[in-house]
């Protein structure tokens, strides 16, 4: 009787797995498999190559970020240290040229890590400033 009971549970959690696996909205599919292995997304997932920033160190915990945008979409600034909390955030609307100096030498330890982008796209770098 416990056996069939079991079978029977696995059966229909088998079914309601296959059912919500074929049903679900996932933001993100998978096109296909390549005869390698890899994975094929789609296009729109790729990392933007015509955004990119530069991060330079100035001095003992101060480092520039700059980047140059055509257009007036919303680019976000985030600036986490070296556990992942998030120490700055800024957004930035402008095309054209942007450059800031950030002044971290507060924050210890030295090392953070940089993401720059958009909605759509986002490039993530790191700096270590001592």
């Amino acid at each position: 009787m416990i056996r069939v009971l079991l079978v029977l549970s696995f059966f229909c959690f088998t079914l309601s797995y296959s059912y919500a696996q074929e049903n679900s909205q996932d933001s993100v599919k998978i096109e296909g498999v390549d005869d390698d292995g890899r994975v094929k997304y789609p296009k729109k997932l790729l990392v933007n190559p015509e955004f990119d920033f530069k991060l330079k160190k100035t001095e003992t915990g101060k480092f520039t970020i700059s980047f140059y945008t055509e257009n007036e979409k919303a680019i976000k600034i985030k600036i986490y240290d070296l556990i992942g909390n998030l120490i700055k955030q800024e957004t930035v609307s402008k095309s054209g040229l942007f450059t800031k100096e950030y002044d971290l030498s507060y924050y210890n330890p030295k090392f953070f890590i940089i993401e720059a982008g958009s909605s759509q796209y986002n490039k993530t770098k790191s700096i270590i400033v001592e």
